[in-house]
């Protein structure tokens, strides 16, 4: 799917660049990590209702899939960053091994989307897409819950550390919009330039409610935000299912590193956050600092790929899409 790989590689450079504040003169330019979050989890779930259409699989070997695709190189990741790197091998005992090599992990987005693949598959065997549209609207009763009684609204804390695990409610709901979307039928052949300006208007608009925020208060408001990421994702779909979007994927150069970026979503996320530290990195100048991030992440997440892909037919499994 040309759109799913085009958008995965949206999501992994959203997701990244999020986290470059200390690379840009601007701090501010280091933004996108909510809706390369959004757009990640909305593909999980369009790709896994497609998927799960074809191969019909039982719970257990589906789920062995997805354990296969996200652990290898998990574990590689942690063990070079974190256990060596950090030296964490001194300190740690065997409930801290468990918590980093199995569950929860060093990571919320992994952490999250294990859980998720459970809920989503006893969902989708219901055989009817609609069910994810009804889970989405069962969800924002927990979602007021936990945004009126539990989070801080005296400034944007909806996402981020502050946010804890409320977020992931939210997330699970764009993993069923994602379903939804992947069953039900759309009107209307996207258009590149319609579709685009909608697009446009609704990331605007998104960044415009949190610019007035950020300026004149309100905050116990930004749920609305969320409200929003789902004609950004709707729209962000239609563009990437255009002809032209379509084309530039298949494109002989710019199509083959935007393949190569989307195959390696898994990896840039486990590796982006520890090259950005890096003292090369760091020291070097901008814009070049931003060039030398990408460099090393790619070339860094590629080998991480390949060693995991060889550990999965050393088990005798192979990497699932999705």
């Amino acid at each position: 799917m040309t759109s799913n790989t085009f958008l995965r590689f949206v999501a992994i450079i959203c997701i990244a660049n999020s986290h470059l504040d200390a690379l840009y003169p601007v701090p501010l330019l280091a933004t996108g990590g909510s809706l390369g979050n959004a757009l990640f989890f909305m593909l999980s779930g369009y790709g896994l209702f497609l998927s799960a259409n074809i191969q019909d699989k039982p719970f257990l070997p589906w789920y062995k899939r997805r354990i296969l695709r996200i652990y290898p190189s998990l574990w590689l990741a942690t063990i070079l960053m974190i256990v060596i790197a950090q030296s964490a091998w001194r300190t740690l005992d065997i409930f801290d091994y468990v918590g980093l090599f199995v569950w929860p992990t060093a990571y919320w987005f992994i952490t999250a989307l294990m859980i998720f693949y459970v809920i989503f598959y006893f969902i989708w065997q219901r055989q009817n897409y609609k069910y994810f549209l009804v889970g989405i609207f069962i969800l924002v009763l927990p979602y007021l819950y936990f945004y009126l009684t539990m989070i801080d609204l005296s400034f944007y804390s909806i996402e981020g550390p502050g946010s804890g695990y409320f977020k992931c409610i939210f997330y699970l709901q764009t993993m069923f919009f994602g379903g939804y979307l992947a069953g039900c039928v759309r009107s209307g052949q996207p258009n590149f330039f319609k579709d685009g300006l909608a697009l446009v208007f609704f990331i605007a608009l998104y960044y415009g409610i949190l610019f007035f925020m950020s300026k004149f208060g309100g905050w116990e408001f930004q749920a609305v935000t969320h409200v929003l990421m789902f004609p950004i994702l709707f729209f962000f779909l239609r563009f990437a299912e255009s002809r032209e979007i379509t084309a530039l994927v298949q494109s002989k150069y710019v199509g083959t590193a935007i393949s190569l970026m989307a195959a390696l979503t898994l990896e840039i996320y486990l590796l982006h956050g520890y090259v950005r530290a890096f003292p090369f990195v760091l020291k070097t100048i901008f814009p070049l600092n931003i060039v030398v991030f990408w460099i090393v992440t790619v070339a860094l997440s590629y080998g991480l790929y390949r060693v995991a892909w060889w550990m999965m037919k050393a088990i005798g499994g192979r990497r699932s899409e999705g």
